[in-house]
């Protein structure tokens, strides 16, 4: 399990109404990015999935990946949509962020339970950690992936770029 912490790309966030910020430009380019990394590491594109509780999220992941041919066999689909079937890789996106901690559909641990174990080997949850903690089952979650598994840092304007690191969010899958 990976935790990608996403708070440092705060900044770049859409903004929505009542201070909500949505995935921004940023934030896409740091997934797609970590998207291609996976695909580089000899993962099959078919074997990929990224998941978010939110359809304009999907929308606006789907719109990014739609330029990159290598990623066009990613399927990035709602937690929901995506029930039932599960991926090698799957990464989710729980990025929500804003002043009043409120998590919306994020809160939901039935829906977060679905997603999480929809991976069959690896999983990777990409959040802003100030935000989600403040809700009982994401801030265990949280303390559970930093126990047994790694967290990296989304930083923007990093020598790699945006959200990267010479070291991809998963070690081989094989």
């Amino acid at each position: 399990m990976v935790l990608c912490e996403a708070s440092q790309l705060g900044g770049p966030l859409a903004k929505r109404p009542h201070g909500h910020k949505a995935l921004g430009g940023m934030c896409r380019l740091s997934l797609s990015s970590s998207i291609l990394f996976i695909i580089l590491a000899g993962v099959t594109p078919s074997a990929i999935a990224v998941q978010s509780p939110y359809i304009a999220q999907v929308q606006l992941l789907r719109d990014r990946l739609s330029t990159y041919p290598e990623t066009s066999a990613v399927e990035v689909a709602t937690i929901d949509s995506f029930q039932g079937r599960e991926a090698d890789a799957v990464i989710i996106s729980m990025v929500r962020s804003n002043t009043l901690s409120a998590v919306g559909f994020l809160g939901d641990s039935r829906r977060m339970n679905v997603a999480i174990t929809r991976a069959r080997k690896h999983v990777a949850v990409v959040c802003d950690s100030s935000t989600i903690c403040h809700n009982t089952f994401l801030a265990r979650l949280l303390r559970h992936i930093r126990r047994a598994g790694r967290v990296k840092q989304a930083e923007p304007g990093s020598s790699e770029g945006p959200g990267l690191s010479t070291t991809p969010l998963f070690p081989s899958i094989s």
